[in-house]
């Protein structure tokens, strides 16, 4: 018979061998673990996500809303609302007209020659491409068409008369009743009047 040789193995450690490796080793290994742990985080935030996103679609088509059409406008005003909403657009009309008279007035100021021409500038106004003007505008432009904004410069009279400069005009002496009513009033200014002779 054959004798049978037994080889003795020597065990398998689990254990990495230490070496100067070891501290990087143990670095990959921690950010290893890191990583996975974010790459878990995100999948339970993409989870969460989803059913965020699935619950507001569901939500949303539950509760479809009517659009309101451009004719319900008056459904959308209560009777309270209806009756401001007119009230604001009354007084609005009212304001631009008041406005647009007062305009008018200051042009008709202005330039003089317009209250002649009343029915004429009316006319102008009314063409489409002047409403958009204001009213100074519009008179101007009116006036420069009919060759009528020549401004009238007054006429100068002779030379001005002459000055003597800066030079302060002599004060008038006080009348009796002036001097007596200063003298009751106020007594300062009365001495100082009599120490400058001029009473």
């Amino acid at each position: 018979m054959e004798e049978i040789q037994t080889v003795v193995v020597p065990p398998i450690s689990t254990e990495e061998p230490t070496s100067k490796s070891d501290p990087l080793e143990q670095t990959l290994k921690e950010k290893e673990a890191e990583i996975a742990a974010l790459k878990q985080k995100e999948v339970e935030l993409q989870k969460q996500k989803e059913h965020w996103r699935e619950k507001y679609e569901r939500d949303i088509t539950s509760q479809k809303l009517p659009e309101p059409a451009p004719s319900e406008d008056e459904e959308l005003y209560s009777d309270e609302g209806k009756k401001l909403k007119g009230e604001i657009s009354t007084l609005g009309d009212k304001l631009r007209d008041v406005e647009r008279r007062e305009s008018r007035r200051e042009a008709e100021t202005e330039f003089p020659v317009l209250k002649d021409k009343k029915e004429e500038f009316d006319a102008f106004l009314e063409d489409e491409e002047n409403k958009r003007l204001s009213i100074k505008k519009a008179a101007k432009l009116f006036l420069a068409e009919k060759n009528l904004l020549v401004q009238e410069t007054p006429e100068r009279k002779g030379l001005e008369a002459p000055t003597g400069g800066g030079q302060k005009p002599p004060e008038g002496k006080p009348t009796d009743e002036e001097i007596e009513n200063i003298r009751k009033t106020d007594f300062r200014k009365y001495e100082k009047l009599i120490r400058e002779r001029k009473i």
